[in-house]
Parts: structure tokens; sequence; C-alpha cells
């Protein structure tokens, strides 16, 4: 008996060394991690020094500004504007996925599948200058006016007001109650995939209704006064110029920090307007500007730039904007020729998607199918396959012989003048392209192609109106790469989106359906069916579906900037102008030996 009770304190003891030995082991596992943390950190710290305060930002923008509304603009400048004054209910950080964060609500509850619950707790307030001195508080009731707003899409005499060109998207939601002054509820009629686009998309950015109320009318019929303009963002325009520039200074009262630190870091941002890339060059390399951004330097330009300048930082990602040729499918319009489906399944056979990409982008890009990149999510029809279709061939001869062949069923006689409508601000930031599709479609299908430069902002009228005589080339919508949200704004019969009038049942079924089915990879499966109807090789309705745009595809947008500025890892992973106040976040290392003098801090 006492050798057992001695056998049982000899392991007793065996036991408590050993859970001693691993606390000790776990104890220094622990230290060895956290010294490793701190060696990294430490690396980190001298990597990339901590952020500052100060400095000036100033970068380029192509021309062309149309509304100083918040919801009825459509062009880039006012778009990159907002972004950098206004705010959303939540915004994206990553387009992959795509990933949302809070803006000015909370990430949003959702209780059930229609219900979406924003919370405004964060402290944001309204700038203190007129029509909101003092800097109020931005509450939910602020929020349920934009949004009812753009649900009405009507101007201040109660007029409809096709300008509200996203209303469709506000239009799926069924109730907007404001429960307290810190929550809103909104609620969808059922299921909704892809509801919260219209949160996040642009043109979703919130204003104060002191603003609605006083410049609902102004805001689009004068369109350019900067004091005019109300938000809750991290910069305020001072001064606005559409024809030169843009220039927003820091807001003090700004609620968001990062890391502990009060945003915005910078004192000022300045776009300013560049058209001509031998300019935009000249004020790049002069440090004139911090940073090139959008695709008006070409492939060889930046790469130009580069070999001078190898410590600058650059990245590549797919141009936002898809480029192609829309439509006109109003029934209205005496003389359409864009009513037989063959006429424009002719030009769609005749575009040489390849001769444009290596026009405009050097080579750098891809043909698409849809109005999102095609290399995006796998939304689109695969690029092997598409390459095998009709209009995306390599070889044109089988195309255009197809195409004349269509032209003369359609009776469009040899020769034929053709007028088609493109944007001053297009053939600006692409010197030459009007005469590239002028002579591309004049040859390939023996027609007199016209090519009428016209202002962007009198075409878009033109669209709203119906009258358009077709647009090529032209920016065409983007939006995340689900393209669920785009199309029952643009394919739906009557929505605001929709301004080519298409109107074919079997694809509005589908879009509908769409939106309404959660699981993704089936969506996916829905949006390649609904893509071979719209490129007219579904041999269940042949052209009837032709879309109302054809797409040429995506370049590869460039972008330079200075070593001094530091930018945020996630500005590379948005597309294009969708900042998403990112801006916020970038700073100047006042140190840098390269930092011109208007750069520092004022």
């Amino acid at each position: 008996m006492q050798q057992q009770v001695q056998q049982q304190q000899v392991e007793q003891q065996q036991s408590q060394q050993q859970v001693q030995q691993a606390e000790q082991q776990a104890q220094q596992a622990e230290q060895q991690a956290a010294a490793e943390q701190d060696e990294q950190q430490q690396v980190q710290q001298q990597v990339a020094p901590a952020r500052q305060y100060g400095g000036n930002y100033s970068a380029n923008v192509t021309s062309g500004w149309d509304h100083i509304d918040p919801h009825r603009a459509t062009f880039g400048i006012p778009f990159i504007t907002f972004s950098d004054a206004l705010s959303r209910l939540i915004q994206i950080d990553d387009n992959s996925g795509p990933i949302l964060g809070p803006d000015i609500a909370s990430a949003p509850e959702t209780p059930d599948d229609e219900t979406y619950i924003f919370r405004f707790n964060q402290g944001a307030r309204f700038w203190d200058r007129y029509p909101t001195e003092g800097g109020r508080m931005f509450t939910a009731e602020d929020a349920a006016v934009n949004v009812n707003r753009q649900i009405a899409a009507v101007d201040a005499n109660g007029e409809p007001d096709a300008l509200f060109a996203r209303a469709t998207f506000y239009q799926q939601t069924t109730s907007v109650d404001v429960t307290d002054q810190t929550t809103l509820v909104l609620k969808t009629n059922g299921p909704n995939a892809t509801y919260l686009e219209t949160t996040h998309l642009g043109y979703s950015f919130m204003t104060s209704p002191e603003a609605i109320e006083l410049w609902d009318l102004s805001w689009r019929d004068e369109h350019s006064n900067v004091e005019h303009i109300s938000g809750t963002g991290p910069y305020i325009p001072v001064e606005l110029d559409e024809n030169l520039r843009v220039h927003l200074e820091r807001n003090p009262d700004y609620w968001k920090s990062l890391e502990g630190q009060q945003m915005p870091f910078l004192d000022s941002i300045t776009w300013n307007v560049f058209a001509d890339p031998v300019a935009l060059e000249t004020a790049y390399r002069n440090g004139q500007i911090d940073h090139t951004t959008w695709a008006v330097l070409n492939a060889v330009q930046i790469d130009g730039i580069h070999d001078d300048f190898p410590d600058h930082t650059r990245y590549d990602r797919g141009a936002a904007l898809p480029f192609g040729m829309r439509f006109n499918y109003n029934t209205e319009l005496e003389g359409n020729p864009w009513l037989d489906r063959r006429v424009g399944y002719a030009f769609h056979l005749a575009m040489d998607r390849d001769a444009i990409i290596d026009f405009l982008f050097l080579g750098k890009g891809k043909p698409s199918a849809i109005q999102r990149i095609n290399w995006y999510h796998g939304w689109a029809i695969p690029e092997d396959e598409l390459r095998q279709l009709p209009g995306y061939r390599p070889t044109k001869d089988e195309d255009i012989a197809e195409a004349r062949a269509l032209l003369t069923a359609a009776g469009i006689e040899s020769g034929s003048a053709f007028p088609i409508n493109n944007p001053e601000e297009f053939e600006g930031a692409y010197p030459g392209s009007s005469e590239l599709y002028a002579n591309m479609f004049s040859q390939a299908l023996d027609l007199d192609v016209q090519i009428v430069l016209e202002p962007y902002g009198s075409m878009f009228q033109q669209m709203i109106e119906g009258s358009f005589i077709g647009h090529m080339p032209v920016w065409l919508l983007s939006g995340t790469g689900d393209p669920t949200g785009g199309w029952i704004n643009e394919l739906v019969f009557g929505a605001s989106g929709n301004l080519e009038r298409y109107h074919f049942p079997p694809v509005e079924e589908i879009v509908k359906r769409m939106s309404v089915t959660l699981d993704a990879e089936a969506r996916r499966g829905m949006a390649k069916e609904v893509s071979w109807i719209l490129l007219g090789e579904d041999e269940r309705y042949g052209l009837d579906g032709f879309a109302p745009t054809s797409v040429m595809g995506n370049g590869i947008e460039s972008s330079l900037y200075w070593p001094y500025l530091n930018l945020p890892e996630r500005a590379k992973l948005t597309w294009g102008n969708d900042g998403y106040h990112w801006h916020k976040e970038t700073w100047v290392d006042q140190s840098h030996p390269d930092i011109p003098e208007r750069s520092r801090s004022t």
C-alpha cells in the first residue's frame, strides 16, 4: 500500500513537472512570438514611415462635367469630386467579391432576406458651411430623404426627371423607415441578390436635405456652382472650373480615424483637367502633378516615364469603363435604322476589337461580351469560347462578308451615309479614335460612316429623349463583377438606365429571376445565358434579343505616382475613379528629397 502511495506521489510530481514545463514552453513561445512581432513592426516602420499630416495632392482627370447634383450627374469629374467630398451608406473596400465596408453607416444588419438595417452611430457631421452652418449631426432622417428622392425621381416641381438614371435601383425598395435618429430600415419585396449595390454604387451619395430643398433646379440647370455642394466627407470643394480643375480642402471636422490618427491626412486635393496626353506627360515629368490616373497616357508613354523614373510606383489594372457602341431601339423615332436588328449586328460583326485595343491601349486589353471586365469573377463567357464567336474571331473576312449580306437584306444600300455620334471628350482623350472608327466601318461595310463630334452632355440628353443616332465609341457603364443589378437597370423595359429602349421579354424574365436568386453560382449560369442571347448567338431567338450595346472590351489602365506620395494598397484594387474615399488615407512624405514645394504642408 505504501509503495502504491509513493508511486502515486511520484506520478503526481512528474505530472506537475510536465505541466510546468508545458507552461514554460508556452510562455517562451509567446515571448518569442511577441519578440518576432516587435521585430517585424520595427522593420515595417523602417520600410514604411509613419503617416504624416499635411501636403497637397495633385492629379489629373479627363475633361467633362455635367451636373453638380450627386444623384443626377453621370460624368467622371463629378464622380471623383463627390467621392472625395460626400459619403455613401456603405462603400466598396475591394472589388473582388466585392468586399463591402462601412461608410457613413455601419455595415448593415440583415435579419432576413428582405430587411437591411443601417445604423448611423459613427458621429458623422455635415460641413460647417451654408446651408449646414455649425456642422449638425447626420441622422437617419437625412439618409431617408436621399433614398426617397432617388425613388421618386422627380424635380422640385414634382415633374418626372429622367436624369435620375439610377432610380430603378432604389425603386426596388418597398419601405423606408426611420425607427430613431440613428437607425434606418430599408425593405425589399422579397429576396434581392444585389440590393446593396443601391447603397454603394456611383451617385448613391448622401447630401443634406437643406441643399436638396434649396438647389434642386440649379443643380440640374446651372450645374457647376461649387458652393452648392453640401456633404459630410473628408474634403470640402472650394474651387471648381470644369475646364481647368477642382480643388478641395481638408474637412477639419471629419469624424473617422485610422489606427488612432484622425483623417484625412492631406491638406488639400487638386484634380487638374488634362485631355492631351503630351501635356499630361510633361506635367508629370516636371513634377506639376503627383499622380497620373485614368487611361489618358498610353502604354508607350507610361513605359517611357517608368524607364526614366524607375523608383516611381506603377500599377496596372483593368480599365473600369468598357468601350463599345450604343444602338437606339426607340420605336417612336422616325426612320430609325437600328430597329432592324440586322443593322446593329452588322456593325457588331465589323468591329475589329483587336485593332481598337491596339490603337487605344497598344494591345494591352481584352475583348468583352458584357459591360463588365471580361476576366473578372467568371461572370462572362470564357475568352477561349468568346474568341470563336462572330465579331470576336481573330480574322475578320467571314464576319465582314456576313455583315455586308445582312445590310443588303435590311435594305441599306452600298455607299449610304451613316452618321454616328462620338463624344468630344472621348476624341480628346484618344486623339484619332474617330477617324479609326469611321474608316473601320466605312471600309468593312461599304458605307459612308460619318462621325459627328458632340459634347457628351448633349448626347446624354439625346439618349434620354430617345433621339440619338447611335454612339461609337462610347464609355459604357461599369459596376461590380456581378451584372445582375446593372442589368435590372439597363435591360428591363422602362427602367431608368434603359436609355436605348431595349425590350425583349425572355431576357427580362431571366434578369428578374437573377435578382431574386441568392446563390451566386446559379446567377453566373443565368448571366452566361443572357450573354448568349445579347450576342445574337442563342439559336432559340437569333437576332431578336440582340443587345442594345456592342461591347468592344476593356483596356489595361496604367498609373504612376511619385515616391513621396503614399497611397493605401486598396487604392490599386478599386476601379479607375471609384476612389470611395481612399484619398482620406493618402499622405505625403514631407521629408522625401523629391517632394516639390507645392506638395508640402501649407
